[in-house]
């Protein structure tokens, strides 16, 4: 098993950042996630000018990239959580490149486009983070009561332990008894073949590889998974779990996505299963990544996080 990165968790009182690396949205959700960090008993920093003139963004390149900066390295605050997600985040990562990590790791929080920020955190800073709901979505019960629970009760420590039931096999591999102790990566799809050559490609050797999307047909699934495995990003992973894949339906209104992922787990020499309700539904269990995970298959399917 790698060993844990360390995680810093909240307790009342504590100091959360709020960003936007990615698209923007309605400027008085930022009144309403003040709301809810007071009643978690938290304190919020937001930057008076988090949204500002963009075509695509919620703000220019230049001012998202000085407020994630200023998020990542203030001393202060504890956690660090995305408004949002959409698109832009990749634009940073040249630029966040070139800054020198803190001492202490914080907690991160966002999915979709921030996959691409817990990638370079994972693998260029070493920090494990959260793939989990954005504060827009909490902030609007956009999501399952339980999803936020379980995000306020991660962040807080509330348990020591994590477990996921919900997941099946998909391929023969899957279906064999043992035991996979290993770091849990990965995220949105589209953003892990984002990232392949550059300076932060994914890199699953020894990990267990997540995988979710939204909104998509399934060839462009089908694609995409071909590129990343013509790239040898499965080649030394120690499985691939599947997270939900929301079918946007082909013109004809068939929905192929199931039997387009049951294929491709039938020519992949590597366990692949699927997990519930983490990605872009209306429910979106937080999970960690680049923590120690442990996947059981077999006699009794779970993935499993000692805090």
């Amino acid at each position: 098993m790698n060993s844990s990165i360390e995680l810093n968790y909240l307790k009342p009182g504590d100091i959360v950042d709020i960003v936007a690396p990615s698209s923007k949205c309605n400027p008085k959700i930022l009144d309403k996630i003040k709301i809810l960090l007071r009643s978690w008993e938290l304190q919020c920093h937001i930057p008076v000018d988090l949204f500002g003139e963009s075509l695509l963004y919620a703000n220019s390149d230049e001012n998202r990239f000085i407020h994630l900066k200023r998020a990542l390295l203030n001393d202060t605050s504890k956690a660090v959580w995305c408004l949002l997600g959409g698109f832009g985040s990749t634009k940073l990562i040249p630029l966040l490149s070139k800054i020198k990590p803190p001492n202490h790791s914080k907690l991160f929080i966002g999915f979709s486009d921030i996959t691409a920020l817990h990638i370079f955190l994972q693998g260029k800073w070493r920090w494990a983070t959260i793939h989990g709901p954005s504060g827009y979505q909490v902030s609007l019960n956009k999501i399952s009561k339980n999803s936020i629970n379980l995000l306020k009760n991660m962040l807080f420590q509330s348990e020591k332990r994590l477990l996921y039931r919900e997941i099946i096999p998909l391929n023969k591999l899957a279906e064999n008894n043992i035991t996979i102790n290993s770091a849990l990566i990965g995220g949105n799809l589209h953003l892990l073949q984002a990232s392949l050559g550059t300076s932060w490609q994914i890199n699953a050797f020894n990990k267990i590889l997540l995988i979710e999307e939204t909104n998509e047909r399934a060839y462009r699934i089908d694609r995409v998974l071909a590129q990343l495995s013509q790239a040898g990003i499965f080649n030394q992973a120690k499985a691939l779990l599947f997270g939900d894949l929301i079918d946007k339906g082909e013109p004809d209104g068939r929905f192929l996505i199931k039997e387009t992922i049951q294929q491709f787990a039938s020519q992949i020499s590597l366990p692949v299963l699927q997990i519930s309700n983490i990605g872009h539904g209306s429910i979106n269990n937080p999970i960690l990544l680049g923590h120690n995970a442990k996947l059981s298959m077999g006699n009794d399917y779970f993935l499993e996080f000692i805090l």
